[in-house]
């Protein structure tokens, strides 16, 4: 997903001493990975070794990544697409429990969320393997290329295997890897006992403790205003995740629409969506169902959307274009919790 999100003020503020003379010292260690960039912050009373420190996060999200990734030859899942096998596949239980989760999600949300729509995905020239990335297909093109798409195309067994019922289908997880790879990286965080934290990547946060402030980790959301401001707004994340997923920034000419064809696919048309929503944020728990639920009330759209968000209990910010100006939606929970001015 397109980076949206932008950790707003970690200037931190040092000399909150206690009895003991501790002093709370930020960490902060940046990187690259999945085509894009990484940053963990960390807050401790207790000196870190930073360079140990950043080689196991680099270690943990390269393991994660050469699993995940559809673009990457040398992944589990690039090599899960490319096979034409209609027989079960032995493939890595993080792998496994990802693709259980996504079945989850396709089911909650009707099918807004469906990582099988890989081939449309490379169809219209957004995917790994597209041939020519500014053309639009064909009608008939679309509907063929839907045949092999779907979630029961896909059958999990057990033993962390899978199965294609069409040895065409493909899965591009791009939806949740990222988020997925954010949770692996709090858990290794949290097993060294790192209890006040924030890590990111490509725009999708996960924060743990109390922040600076004792009321969490400041985070700015952009909401896809025009102009040097974004439409910055900022929440505070207490031991929780914020995800965004947006057209305004992946793009291209349609001809057969008044509407630029975003990279966001409906899988139940098989084509780009046409509505003006052009971001949603959503805040859960763990960073693959913010990752995840972003990206399916995207697809769903600002009225199918919000029913579905009201109906699933989420917080959730819904950004609508409306000729220059953009309007903000919120669902009664994110109202709840960060209370909203009209």
């Amino acid at each position: 997903m397109t980076r949206f999100l932008l950790v707003f003020s970690f200037a931190l503020l040092l000399g909150c001493q206690d009895d003991s003379e501790q002093t709370l010292k930020p960490y902060s260690l940046t990187g690259q990975a999945l085509g894009t960039t990484w940053t963990v912050k960390v807050l401790s009373y207790q000196p870190i070794d930073e360079n140990k420190l950043r080689t196991d996060i680099t270690a943990k999200i390269e393991e994660a990544e050469r699993i995940l990734s559809h673009w990457r030859p040398d992944a589990t899942l690039y090599q899960l697409n490319a096979s034409l096998s209609s027989e079960p596949i032995p493939i890595p239980p993080s792998l496994h429990e990802l693709l259980k989760h996504a079945k989850w999600t396709y089911r909650q949300t009707g099918g807004a969320f469906d990582p099988t729509i890989a081939p449309l995905v490379n169809l219209w020239g957004f995917g790994p393997v597209s041939t020519n990335r500014l053309s639009i297909p064909r009608h008939k093109e679309i509907d063929e290329t839907m045949q092999v798409t779907g979630m029961n195309q896909l059958e999990l067994l057990s033993d962390f295997k899978v199965r294609k019922k069409h040895p065409a289908v493909q899965i591009d997880l791009s939806a949740s890897a990222k988020g997925d790879i954010i949770d692996q990286v709090c858990e290794m965080l949290d097993r060294r006992e790192l209890g006040n934290f924030l890590v990111e990547i490509g725009g999708e946060i996960r924060a743990s403790g109390n922040g600076k402030s004792g009321e969490g980790w400041t985070i700015g959301l952009e909401d896809g205003s025009e102009g040097k401001s974004n439409g910055l707004s900022t929440v505070n994340l207490l031991n929780y995740s914020v995800a965004t997923s947006g057209t305004y920034r992946q793009s291209k000419p349609n001809p057969d629409s008044v509407k630029p064809a975003s990279h966001l696919i409906d899988p139940r048309t098989g084509r780009p969506i046409e509505h003006n929503l052009v971001a949603v944020n959503v805040l859960a728990p763990t960073a693959r169902d913010a990752d995840a639920l972003a990206t399916a009330l995207m697809i769903l759209g600002p009225e199918e959307g919000m029913r579905k968000a009201e109906e699933m209990d989420l917080i959730a910010r819904f950004c609508l274009r409306e000729g220059n100006e953009t309007r903000q939606d919120h669902t009664t929970t994110w109202r709840r919790l960060y209370p909203v001015t009209d």
